[in-house]
């Protein structure tokens, strides 16, 4: 149900101590369906430091899907609040270049990209509806390993929610503005340029590509982010030329669910099904239906191994039944309070 996908060596020169970054794997031909791991691995590729890719779902048991990327350097795992400052105390600095004038803009960027763009990204990925439940919802439950899919895109939903609420920017009008300003603000800065400043790509390169690149990619049926950057040429080249420099390629963009229906999810089945946006992945039909079609219409199981498959299929359900229940009880006992946080901001 989840396929797994083996670790990747960066084609970036070799420097040091092997680095390995977990992440949330790939999506949409971008370096992953999270803006922060495509973040982390593109200041990587700057600093043109050599790394390992993990996927999450492949990772060891143990690590909280709330806090990625996390750089294992060694022994030591660095979670995101800190990796950063652990990389530029190791001597992997992509400012190294930069002057402190310089570094003071690089900062102010930085704070635009992030304070308003991303503001905006959240609000289009988790708060329109029709996006969570047509595309990220599916995209994070095919990365999580079981039990985890099944519950955790809620929960990380309601804290985009919540963080929204505390920002006041639950509504459509202020998000999209902010978001509005600051591509607007970027292609004026970033138009005829390869980079933020002359001497190369440094550390708002990959901060403005990451979060540039998940807007541009992320198929979402309400796309009035994506619609904007596409009418920004210049700014659209700047995440080409940028993609094509440090991962080697810029592949095709997706339509959106609205554009080609045949995009469209399938309905909820109470199962985890195959993300449909994920490369061409199959949708065909399984278990008994096609396994009669592929005998002339005939079951080769005896009625004793029927009874048994489907009581083991009953035990399996139970079993992960329990554990969801289990983990949303859980978690709703000490989520209420930040429910009704986020709803009393927006009143106010």
């Amino acid at each position: 149900l989840f396929p797994r996908m083996a670790a990747t060596t960066a084609q970036v020169l070799p420097a040091g101590p092997t680095l390995r970054l977990l992440q949330y794997s790939p999506a949409w031909g971008a370096p992953s369906v999270d803006p922060r791991c495509t973040k982390a691995q593109a200041y990587l590729r700057v600093c043109g430091r050599s790394y390992e890719v993990e996927d999450a779902s492949a990772a060891a048991p143990g690590w909280s899907p709330l806090l990625l990327p996390v750089l294992r350097d060694g022994a030591r795992a660095v979670e995101p609040d800190g990796l950063y400052a652990h990389l530029r105390e190791g001597g992997i600095d992509a400012d190294a270049k930069l002057s402190a004038e310089e570094r003071a803009e690089s900062a102010a960027w930085t704070a635009l990209v992030e304070e308003r763009l991303g503001l905006a990204l959240l609000y289009a990925c988790w708060a329109e509806e029709d996006n969570y439940a047509a595309v990220l919802k599916p995209a994070y439950a095919q990365r999580l390993p079981l039990p985890l899919c099944l519950y955790l895109p809620w929960t990380m939903r309601r804290r985009a929610l919540s963080q929204l609420a505390r920002r006041g920017a639950m509504g459509e009008g202020v998000a999209y503005r902010l978001g509005g300003e600051a591509l607007e603000a970027l292609n004026t800065r970033l138009a005829g340029r390869g980079s933020f400043f002359a001497s190369g790509a440094s550390a708002v390169d990959a901060t403005a590509f990451s979060y540039l690149t998940a807007v541009l990619r992320c198929p979402l049926p309400r796309d009035t982010l994506r619609a904007h950057l596409k009418s920004l040429p210049a700014l659209c080249s700047y995440v080409e030329a940028f993609s094509t420099t440090f991962f080697g390629s810029f592949e095709p963009l997706l339509p959106s669910p609205e554009t080609d229906p045949r995009l469209r999810p399938p309905p909820l089945t109470g199962r985890p099904t195959a993300f449909p946006y994920a490369f061409g992945a199959d949708e065909g039909g399984g278990g008994e239906a096609s396994e009669a079609a592929a005998g002339g219409g005939k079951s080769s199981r005896t009625p004793k191994q029927r009874r048994f498959k489907e009581r083991s299929r009953n035990a399996v359900l139970g079993a992960l039944g329990g554990a969801l229940v289990y983990a949303v009880a859980t978690d709703l006992v000490g989520g209420e309070e930040e429910l009704d946080e986020y709803a009393a901001d927006e009143q106010q």
